[in-house]
């Protein structure tokens, strides 16, 4: 499993999220992932993008080690979220 940087700059007012850290296989499945974690979608809210095409994706590195239940591909580890 890999650690992937997920942002966007194209929605950037207020209740948005700007960026997160997620688990991921690929860069491809981190793309599709919603900072909100399992209960968002990319048209709720307005709170992300509206296509996962408009995600920039930057790879941090590798989960090593011994990892916690709350490791595993599509989980959100971090995020930021403008309020």
């Amino acid at each position: 499993m890999k650690l992937y940087k997920i942002s966007q700059d194209i929605n950037t007012g207020y209740d948005t999220f700007r960026s997160a850290v997620v688990v991921a296989n690929s860069a491809e499945e981190a793309q599709n992932i919603h900072p909100g974690g399992g209960s968002g979608s990319f048209d709720v809210y307005n709170s992300w993008v509206p296509r996962p095409d408009l995600v920039e994706v930057a790879y941090l590195g590798e989960v090593e080690g011994e990892v916690d239940e709350d490791i595993y591909p599509g989980a959100v580890v971090t995020s930021c979220f403008v309020p």
